[in-house]
């Protein structure tokens, strides 16, 4: 080939969903660096796009794609797989779907990448350069899942990177890096919510070695103006030590203080002395998956060693120590009641939280409440739509997925409504003195343009 191999990479978000367009695609991000490092710039050329693949097809072509996604974005990627597909051009899937669901790998792919990726992607890239394709050549690649013939074989279980300090950083060049960004410090969680696909995903708890985050931290604020980061871990105060040297290491580079910081906490690790690490680090603001103001509905969704009197302790403690705690919370439970769901509302009512979200019980493959959902002829892995399982409810209220047993469809989405009204109160009044009002004329464009397609949208439909 007389140019280098170009690979496009593909976010498969719903691109007028102001959450899901928040923040770049730093997975792609990792695997395009990997395969960097390992092929060569000269040799292999990438593209990091979320949208519109058709114009990168024509004016790009690229040679191969790759294309992640979560569940209630699934049906966008297969027909982003169908178009590319079409056009001549191997698609590759990966992704939280793919990984739960290798079974539901469409016809116009290739293969899809289970779990953590970054080897899987590199060995079918070389697959690719060699021109085999073969199931005999895909068998021997672990980690994957690909059609031989009518079948879809699973190859051998890839164990995840033990040393993930190896991996260089994301190739941040691709993406779009604004002020505000984020970043991993670690992968995976050690608690298995009865609700978490990402927990499943990442297998088991690494974590970067403080002076790998140091210095990842440094190079946001050097090569790309950064001084706001989001720590996007599933459990960022896992490791009290790390916190300690990382400061310190920060420190030492003259970045403390400099660069403020955002994470997600689970409310039993935070102690007073975790809520002061944080504040010394630089973190200003917290978010916390309380998910129920009932013990009984929180042991459900979390296990029993967390209670509701941990989330009022962890708020509390944030507060203390000067940081902004914000939660969200999960509603719809399969035996939750109304009195309960009442509970939940209370105790935000009577709390210090900052701002608040609030979801219905969305059941994610890999996890507990799917095979739930499952076991009930709820959901399947032949959806139709997978949008079903879109947490942002508002959008299309009735054809999401309800698990509640004691409640029906219309009694829950009234119950959602009131908390999303609480919401709409509380955070107007909460943002202006909060750090993330930075985001506010950014996040509200989107929004308005989200809720602007959400009601005109349908309606188009409508009168086609």
């Amino acid at each position: 080939m007389s140019r280098p191999l170009r690979i496009l990479l593909i976010n498969a978000i719903s691109p007028k969903v102001e959450v899901e367009r928040r923040y770049p695609g730093l997975g792609l991000a990792y695997l395009a660096s990997v395969a960097l490092n390992h092929f060569g710039s000269k040799s292999i050329e990438f593209r990091i796009i979320d949208e519109n693949p058709a114009g990168f097809i024509g004016s790009w072509r690229p040679d191969l794609a790759g294309i992640s996604s979560v569940s209630q974005n699934f049906n966008i990627a297969m027909r982003y797989a169908n178009l590319l597909s079409c056009a001549g051009i191997p698609v590759i899937l990966g992704g939280v779907h793919i990984s739960a669901l290798p079974h539901t790998l469409p016809s116009s792919a290739v293969a899809g990448c289970m779990g953590e990726a970054e080897q899987s992607f590199i060995e079918l890239v070389q697959a690719h350069l060699e021109g085999d394709f073969s199931p005999k050549r895909l068998a021997e690649i672990r980690g994957i899942c690909f059609w031989d013939g009518d079948r879809i074989e699973i190859t051998e279980y890839r164990p995840p990177l033990d040393n993930i300090d190896a991996l260089p950083f994301p190739a941040r060049d691709l993406l779009a890096i604004g002020s505000h960004t984020y970043m991993f410090t670690s992968r995976g969680c050690p608690y298995r919510c009865t609700f978490c696909s990402s927990s499943r995903f990442w297998d088991k708890l690494r974590f970067f070695s403080p002076e790998y985050v140091a210095e990842e931290i440094e190079h946001l604020a050097r090569d790309y103006g950064v001084s706001f980061i989001t720590f996007y871990d599933d459990l960022f105060a896992a490791r009290r030590s790390g916190l300690e040297t990382i400061t310190r290491l920060l420190e030492k580079k003259k970045l403390l203080g400099k660069i403020r910081f955002t994470c997600s906490c689970r409310a039993n690790t935070v102690t007073p002395e975790v809520a002061r690490m944080l504040a010394r680090m630089g973190i200003v603001s917290v978010g916390l998956g309380l998910e129920s103001g009932d013990d009984e509905v929180l042991h459900y969704l979390k296990g029993k060693n967390i209670s509701v009197e941990d989330n009022y302790a962890a708020i509390n403690n944030l507060k203390n120590a000067g940081i902004f705690a914000n939660a969200s919370f999960i509603i719809g439970s399969p035996h939750e009641t109304r009195e309960q769901i009442i509970r939940t509302y209370t105790f935000i009512q009577k709390s210090r939280l900052d701002l608040m979200d609030i979801y219905l019980l969305t059941p994610f493959p890999g996890t507990p409440v799917w095979e739930y959902a499952k076991h009930r002829g709820l959901v399947s892995e032949n959806m139709e739509d997978w949008s079903a399982l879109d947490v942002n409810v508002y959008r299309s209220p009735g054809k999401i997925v309800i698990l509640s047993e004691v409640l029906t469809r219309k009694e829950l989405i009234a119950l959602y409504k009131k908390f999303r009204w609480m919401r709409l109160r509380r955070n107007l009044l909460k943002i202006w003195n909060h750090p993330m009002r930075r985001d506010i004329p950014k996040v509200a464009r989107r929004k308005i343009a989200e809720m602007l397609d959400w009601k005109i949208g349908p309606q188009k439909k409508r009168s086609l």
